[in-house]
């Protein structure tokens, strides 16, 4: 029987993106394909759900809150993308909508489960902020995915963000699905005077290239919840 790693099951609101404040019930899966200087989610344990089990704890925190949405998210989740598949195929579930918090790179994964997803929070690696590799095929064709689906993308802008690798990652997403909205956020750890000069001057340039353009920091951690 498929069985998934599952670090933790909660209630919560989003702290990140334009989707803030929004009331859901997150699935952190364990594990990841990459490894970022800034992450902030150490997953040192995890229990293993089947999908029955999973579906029927997801559904009644969801009716317990009233919660609309569910988010997946990690790790990276679409490391677990079979049992994926079958979990957002149950019964249970049919009324929630599906919000995917994924690094980007898993296209193909993607591309199997993007029928049942209705959000899509696209966090662009960037090398000199991750600095975990350089993913811009990947990025580019799990972009071209999202078409016809919500999605943004984030970029997280640390002190050693450089302009080039910023350029790159608005260029691409001008070239590929320029009406979506485009994350600033920064790097919780680096807050800052200098951080900010920093992402006012990437933001003024993106602005001139995007329609919407935003700069939010991660507000989960100002309200002191997960």
């Amino acid at each position: 029987m498929l069985k998934a790693k599952v670090a933790e099951i909660f209630f919560s609101f989003q702290g990140e993106g334009p989707y803030v404040g929004v009331g859901q019930v997150f699935v952190r899966f364990a594990g990841c394909n990459i490894q970022c200087v800034y992450c902030d989610t150490q997953i040192n344990a995890f229990k293993s759900y089947t999908v029955g089990q999973l579906a029927k704890k997801v559904a009644r925190l969801a009716h317990m809150h009233n919660a609309a949405q569910i988010t997946l998210t990690g790790g990276e989740p679409l490391l677990q993308v079979d049992f994926i598949e079958l979990f957002l195929q149950r019964v249970e579930l049919k009324n929630c909508f599906v919000y995917l918090e994924t690094n980007g790179i898993l296209y193909n994964a993607f591309a199997k489960i993007k029928q049942y997803i209705d959000i899509v929070a696209l966090d662009f690696k960037l090398q000199t902020s991750a600095k975990a590799g350089v993913f811009w095929p990947e990025h580019k064709k799990f972009l071209k995915l999202c078409a016809h689906r919500q999605c943004f993308v984030k970029i997280v802008i640390s002190l050693s963000t450089s302009f080039s690798d910023f350029k790159k990652a608005v260029d691409l997403v001008n070239l590929v699905k320029q009406r979506i909205i485009f994350v600033i956020q920064p790097n919780s750890f680096e807050l800052g005077a200098r951080l900010m000069h920093k992402i006012t001057r990437f933001s003024i340039f993106a602005s001139k290239q995007l329609p919407d353009v935003r700069v939010i920091p991660q507000v989960h951690k100002i309200l002191g919840v997960q």
